[in-house]
């Protein structure tokens, strides 16, 4: 009797669902593989949104039939990464569940040496994922450090397609100069002010109510004043300012005025949260000894505890063997870079396609949108229908247009070279690690480990998907096969 499978296919964009390109060309390895390994295909799932973050429908739908029928225990893929851009739907499956994933295109063995690799693939998937955001980011923060604010003008701006610039909207900006005024001079909250603005049609960006939080928010924005913030960027800014620096730092003043005297007293810690006492199982804590040294020790919640005292920094050394224990073996690493290699030409190919796809809709648009603005001086339609489909258009064609920049970052990007320097990374990782702070080294080991169980000074690390497979394959020596109850 046929094994029985379910089968998911997943594009990144809707649009590439309507072109067919990708969702075809799956469907159809996908069915020839079944037909070729006697797989009953159960039901077929169909995703057309990225894989990025969880939350997908069609995946959620998929796990629901899994958790009901014990019969089917694999999903049938066109490439792994087509289910693991995010470790956690991945984790879900594999870890939680016990689900094969099988790769119709990816030749993995059935052994630990296959479940190693597929566990790469899927951490290197979420990795070129967000190394792409990564880049993305990188370039609007540039954009920013030029003055230039990249991306959609706050309330009292509108954005100028043509010129890629920020101007003064000749309808809000007023309004929004006047808020400001009102705060600032008058005993009115923020909630009345926000009152006082609606009633004379101050709306969102898009049209929306104004409420409190929002003009909270732009209360805060130096937009207004000619200076741009992006994340940690600060700079002069390219566009006009609405209204003095003065101004805004006296309304800064009035939104925080009751914070302020107030000290911080916050104490850190960084390898607190990461440690559980091995004689008693609660939690390792730290403490700040003479207001100088910092020492771990158990929380004894359980009563008196035999875990020592650990001072920290002897602890930051101790923890450097949780790096140690993690590197990928050499023939591994051959294996994926092969692996990686030869995806990059599809991936190109694919990348492509879509950058067509984009230039094809804004043409569209763009006509659409003259055309419009010709029947617009024609008095074909009248002007606050104009304004209404200018807005929608004016926001689509900024939101391709991010897309068109996103595509274009990753058609240069070289996926071999990243996971080259990974790897160089990972065997670097102890001395880089010994070269940080405390805080940057619990950050490090927090991508590594869940936690780790501390019984007097041996460390017992409880690692993450697919760093348990790494650290087990270097501690035993054994990277292949092993007999199980579950063969």
């Amino acid at each position: 009797m046929a094994s029985r499978v379910v089968a998911y296919i997943r594009v990144s964009t809707e649009e590439q669902a309507e072109h067919g390109y990708s969702i075809d060309v799956q469907r159809q390895v996908l069915e020839d593989y079944a037909r070729g390994h006697d797989l009953t295909v159960v039901e077929t799932f169909v995703e057309s949104q990225s894989a990025f973050k969880p939350g997908r429908s069609e995946f959620t739908r998929m796990v629901e039939l899994l958790k009901k029928s014990k019969a089917i225990r694999a999903v049938l893929v066109y490439k792994i990464d087509r289910i693991s851009r995010n470790l956690h739907d991945y984790s879900t499956l594999v870890e939680e569940m016990g689900v094969e994933i099988v790769s119709a295109t990816e030749q993995l063995p059935s052994n630990a040496t296959g479940r190693l690799m597929g566990d790469m693939q899927a951490a290197f998937s979420r990795y070129f994922s967000a190394q792409l955001s990564d880049r993305v980011a990188e370039a609007m923060a540039a954009k920013a450090r030029k003055g230039i604010y990249p991306s959609y003008a706050p309330t009292g701006y509108i954005n100028n397609s043509e010129t890629r610039t920020i101007e003064i909207d000749p309808e809000k900006a007023d309004l929004v100069r006047q808020a400001f005024v009102k705060y600032d001079e008058t005993d009115m909250t923020v909630k009345e002010v926000a009152a006082w603005a609606r009633k004379r049609g101050l709306t969102t960006r898009r049209g929306g109510k104004l409420g409190k939080s929002t003009l909270h928010v732009m209360l805060q924005n130096p937009m207004y004043c000619g200076i741009v913030r992006w994340g940690e960027v600060t700079a002069p800014g390219n566009h006009e300012p609405l209204i003095s620096e003065a101004l805004f730092d006296r309304v800064q003043d009035k939104l925080h005025g009751r914070g302020r005297g107030r000290r911080n007293n916050c104490q850190t810690f960084p390898f607190r949260g990461l440690l559980t006492c091995g004689h008693c199982g609660c939690k390792i804590t730290a403490s700040r000894i003479k207001g100088r040294y910092v020492y771990y020790h158990c929380t004894n919640g359980r009563g008196k505890c035999a875990q020592p005292r650990i001072r920290q920094e002897k602890l930051s050394d101790m923890l450097v063997s949780i790096v140690d224990n993690v590197r990928v073996p050499q023939d591994v690493v051959e294996e994926l870079m092969k692996a990686i290699r030869g995806s990059e030409q599809g991936r190109r190919e694919h990348v492509t396609k879509q950058l067509a796809h984009l230039a094809t809709r804004l043409k569209s648009l763009r006509k659409t949108r003259d055309q419009a603005y010709i029947d617009r001086l024609g008095g074909v339609i009248d002007e606050e229908r104009w304004r209404r489909l200018d807005a929608a258009w004016e926001d689509e064609i900024a939101q391709l247009q991010d897309e068109k920049r996103r595509l274009e970052q990753a058609l240069h990007a070289r996926a071999s070279d990243d996971a080259t320097e990974a790897f160089e990374l990972l065997d670097r990782a102890s001395e880089l690690y010994s070269s940080q702070s405390p805080s940057e080294q619990a950050d490090a080991l927090k991508i590594l480990v869940s936690n780790c169980t501390l019984t007097g000074e041996k460390l017992d690390p409880n690692y993450r998907k697919p760093f348990d497979l790494v650290a087990e394959g270097l501690r035993t020596g054994n990277w292949y096969a092993r007999q199980d109850s579950n063969l």
